[in-house]
């Protein structure tokens, strides 16, 4: 008996319809496509996903940033001693000093739900932290808040310890959104406060505080300076009385005039 089944090329050959061998090829070469992007997205997945990481683009000091409900330029950061709100004392703060522009139509405050809450500082571990204290001057006068169009020179304080002196400090400035919030169902100015999301970040370098001036003994004038001529005397001896001069020679004596006797 014949057999029926298919005679098999000699190797090297393709077989099957349109060749056998090269549709298997074709057929695998998608498979690995799949499996490749298949662990690429588990790395990427992994790794927090398709999402793009924040955008933080960086700025230099002295330019103005427009980041939606105020424009700031920031202009230096220093160490130095200031009294805060609540310190009894002089404490040193790390000091960023910024002009600042309210674009809203409202007064907002330079503090707790205003300019402060879209300052931050990187700490070492990679956070943001907002100021202690934010502080601002307009027309040589204090004030906590800035009114629309009026320019306040303000400084952004955050505490330092005794011995901490670093080269350089990084700032970022949050992006204002005039949104609604998550349980405010009315429009206002809000930051966008996830961790790393900065409308601007800056790297300024640290101008160390000034050393204390040390105390120079002033010296105590002498109670009484000698003269320019004779001898010199002890600043603390009193000068001696003149001696009393004595009577000139050839005065005549005083007669006593005679009493009236009684009769």
């Amino acid at each position: 008996m014949q057999s029926t089944a298919p005679v098999p090329p000699p190797p090297g050959e393709p077989f099957g319809e349109g060749g056998g061998r090269a549709s298997v090829r074709r057929r695998l070469v998608p498979a690995a496509v799949a499996c490749a992007v298949a662990a690429l997205a588990a790395v990427t997945w992994a790794a927090g996903g398709f999402k793009d990481a924040p955008n933080q683009p960086v700025e230099k000091p002295g330019k103005a940033l427009n980041v939606g409900l105020f424009t700031v330029t920031v202009r230096d950061a220093r160490i130095g001693a200031v009294k805060g709100a609540f310190d009894t004392d002089a404490k040193r703060y790390l000091i960023v000093r910024m002009r600042v522009v309210n674009n809203g139509k409202e007064t907002e405050s330079l503090s707790y739900g205003g300019l402060m809450d879209g300052l931050a500082a990187r700490t070492k571990a990679g956070k943001w932290l907002k100021p202690d204290q934010v502080e601002g001057v307009a027309g040589g006068a204090k004030t906590d808040s800035v009114q629309p169009g009026l320019p306040v020179e303000a400084s952004a304080m955050w505490k330092a310890g005794p011995a901490d002196a670093p080269r350089t400090f990084t700032l970022g400035l949050r992006k204002w959104e005039y949104r609604t919030g998550f349980t405010d169902v009315s429009y206002n100015w809000l930051p966008d406060t996830e961790n790393n999301a900065l409308a601007a970040k800056l790297t300024l370098p640290v101008t160390p505080a000034a050393p204390a001036p040390t105390a120079t003994p002033t010296p105590t004038p002498a109670l009484f300076p000698p003269h320019t001529t004779g001898p010199a005397q002890h600043p603390t001896q009193r000068p001696t009385r003149r001696p009393t001069r004595p009577p000139a020679h050839g005065t005549r004596p005083v007669t006593p005039s005679p009493t009236m006797s009684p009769r």
